[in-house]
C-alpha cells in the first residue's frame, strides 16, 4: 500500500493534467488477489493475479482454500497475450495444454478506447483514509459480443474492478490487496514440462480470459 501511495505522490500532476478524460496506463507490473464473482451471486475463482503490462503476459492461480472442488479443477494459467496462446498449468501431475487465445481482452488494464463515465469517491473525501478516489470507464468488446465497465484509481491507473456483460455470463472482477510489483518473474515462464507441447484450437469456441469463467 505504502509503494501506491508514494506512486500517487509523484505523479500527482500528471494524473490531474493529463488523465482528466483520456485512458490510462496500468502500472508495469501488478500482483495481488483476484475474485471473480457472478452477478448472482456465485463465486467463480478466486485466487493470486500477476500482471505484466508491457510484457502483455498474466498469470491466475486459485487458491484451493476457495476452490469448489465439484466444479472444476484448481486453475493455473498463463496468458501470453502478444503471442496469442496460454498456458493450463497442472502443476500436481507436472502438464499443461497450450491453447490458441482468440481474443486478447482482459479485465487487468484499461482498454485505449475506453469512454470515461465520471470522477468520484468511493467513500468519504471529508475524512482522512476514508476514501478513494476513482474513475468510471465504459466500452465494448466486439469480438466478444459484450460490454464492459472499468473502475481505476483516479492516480495511479490501478484497476479495482471489472464488470463483464457477456452473452453467456455477466462477471464481476475485483482486484484486492494490489501490489505494484512481482517478486517473482518466473510465474511469467512457462514449467519445463511445457517445453514441446503442441498447439491446440479450440475450433469454434472462442477462448479468451473471461471466456475460463463463463
Amino acid at each position: 500500500m505504502r509503494a501506491v501511495e508514494l506512486f500517487c505522490l509523484t505523479f500527482w500532476c500528471l494524473c490531474a493534467l493529463s488523465w482528466a478524460r483520456q485512458p490510462c496506463q496500468s502500472p508495469h507490473m501488478t500482483h495481488g488477489t483476484l475474485s471473480v464473482t457472478s452477478f448472482g451471486g456465485e463465486t467463480a475463482a478466486f485466487g493470486d493475479f500477476s500482471y505484466d503490462s508491457q510484457g502483455k503476459k498474466l498469470r491466475f492461480v486459485e487458491n484451493e482454500e476457495y476452490t469448489n472442488k465439484t466444479s472444476h479443477d484448481d486453475m493455473d494459467v498463463l496468458m501470453l497475450f502478444e503471442e496469442g496462446v496460454f498456458y493450463e498449468i497442472d502443476s500436481k501431475n507436472q502438464s499443461c495444454k497450450k491453447m490458441v487465445l482468440h481474443s486478447r481482452k482482459h479485465p487487468m488494464e484499461l482498454p485505449p478506447d475506453a469512454n470515461h463515465l465520471a470522477e468520484m469517491y468511493l467513500g468519504s473525501d471529508s475524512v482522512s483514509d476514508q476514501g478513494v478516489r476513482l474513475r468510471i470507464w465504459l466500452g465494448k468488446f466486439p469480438e466478444l459480443n459484450a460490454n464492459y465497465s472499468i473502475t481505476t484509481t483516479s492516480c495511479g491507473c490501478l484497476t479495482l474492478s471489472t464488470a463483464y456483460n457477456g452473452e453467456k455470463k455477466h462477471l464481476l472482477f475485483s482486484f484486492l490487496n494490489v501490489e505494484t510489483e512481482v517478486k517473482d518473474p518466473h510465474v511469467f515462464v512457462p514449467p519445463s514440462y511445457c517445453d514441446g507441447v503442441a498447439l491446440e484450437d479450440s475450433g469454434d469456441e472462442k477462448n479468451s480470459f473471461f471466456s475460463l469463467f463463463e
